[in-house]
């Protein structure tokens, strides 16, 4: 059985993405980055909260970016520290791993994101169009609130010079502000559309519930196991 490396990382950089979401950069303690595929994570160590397995955060950095970040929502003892944290501070967790990122160059990506499950979407889409602009990719992201649909900004500005990337945002518990979003839960129609979708491959990142129930309405219109790719995360 391969042991864990584990490494610390400091805290270079901090950006709040709404009031309960923050973006922390990260270099290792030489100020080198880790080498990392789009989608993978990190398992954080903080055995003084009496975890001692610790607690994965997905990579919102692109490789090509030549930066290191993870985005977390301050929901439990984790992230809550992590989000407190100020530029200076260090903890310990492993080096990237994780098998959530596409193999293919060329099939069209369906990105369905619950939340803070966007995370690991932001890297992919930011790779992909640096080194495979004509790549198709859809994006469908829902949040409880507005404000809580992190980097839509950004989304949207890449929208704008790349045809190839289509954005869909749906807010769940409010009314949103945007007449372009949608004010409901996404539904497997707005995943599948009206074209076929055999070559495409479906990538889904959320909460369990969430995550559960968009793989079971795929796999009920007929999409095979094998084209869809989860990964769901817990409140810590």
């Amino acid at each position: 059985m391969k042991t864990e490396v584990k490494k610390i990382f400091i805290v270079k950089a901090k950006v709040e993405e709404s009031p309960t979401i923050t973006t922390l950069s990260l270099t290792l303690e030489d100020g080198s980055f880790p080498t990392y595929r789009p989608g993978q994570f990190v398992t954080v160590y903080f055995p003084e909260l009496g975890t001692p397995e610790g607690k994965a955060y997905s990579i919102s950095s692109a490789p090509s970016e030549n930066i290191f970040t993870i985005t977390v929502k301050a929901i439990g003892l984790f992230s809550n520290k992590l989000c407190s944290m100020n530029l200076g501070d260090s903890f310990e967790a492993s080096l990237p791993y994780g098998y959530f990122f596409s193999e293919s160059e060329e099939s069209p990506l369906v990105l369905v994101a619950g939340g803070i499950g966007v995370t690991p979407f932001r890297a992919m889409i930011m790779e992909t169009i640096k080194h495979f602009p004509s790549r198709k990719i859809v994006l469908l992201q829902s949040s409880k609130t507005a404000e809580d649909l992190i980097f839509k900004k950004e989304f949207n500005a890449l929208a704008l010079t790349n045809s190839h990337l289509k954005l869909f945002f749906f807010v769940t518990r409010e009314q949103n502000p945007d007449p372009a979003d949608v004010n409901r839960r996404i539904e497997i129609g707005d995943i599948l559309g009206k074209k076929d979708q055999k070559d495409s491959e479906f990538f889904i990142c959320g909460s369990i519930p969430f995550v559960r129930d968009i793989w079971k309405g795929l796999r009920d219109k007929g999409v095979l196991e094998e084209n869809i790719c989860t990964e769901a995360f817990f409140s810590h």
